[in-house]
């Protein structure tokens, strides 16, 4: 049974059937570093989503380090379905799931609208 389930979510979104992309919240950008100095990581990501609905997030998932000796964060920011701006932090470590966000295999993101705030408008943190 755990054979089939793992092959049905492989096929059309997760165990119970429902599809991955089809997620509440449409990222807007994704920034990778610290309040002082981050790096806009968006088009890195989508790749990323492409291949896997989660990742853990480590020092090396990105290839840079934008505020070298600090801790660093993934922060998505991303609309809900009210209109306002959410944002997403994930620390080194965190297990990133895809399945929150509309579109996330398919890279249908990520085309800007974000306002620019490093803490956003509200918060979500993993």
């Amino acid at each position: 049974m755990a054979r089939l389930r793992r092959l049905c979510a492989s096929r059309s979104g997760n165990w119970n059937g429902a599809p991955v992309d089809q997620g509440e919240f449409l990222i807007l950008t994704a920034q990778y570093g610290s309040e002082r100095r981050h790096v806009d990581v968006t088009n890195r990501l989508k790749e990323m989503a492409r291949h896997d609905v989660t990742f853990r997030l480590d020092y090396r998932t990105f290839g840079v380090d934008p505020d070298e000796g600090h801790a660093k964060a993934l922060r998505i920011f991303a609309r809900g379905p009210n209109g306002r701006e959410r944002m997403f932090e994930y620390i080194d470590g965190s297990v990133i799931d895809g399945t929150r966000f509309r579109g996330w295999g398919r890279g249908e993101w990520g085309n800007g609208g974000w306002s620019g705030r490093w803490e956003g408008e509200e918060r979500d943190r993993q």
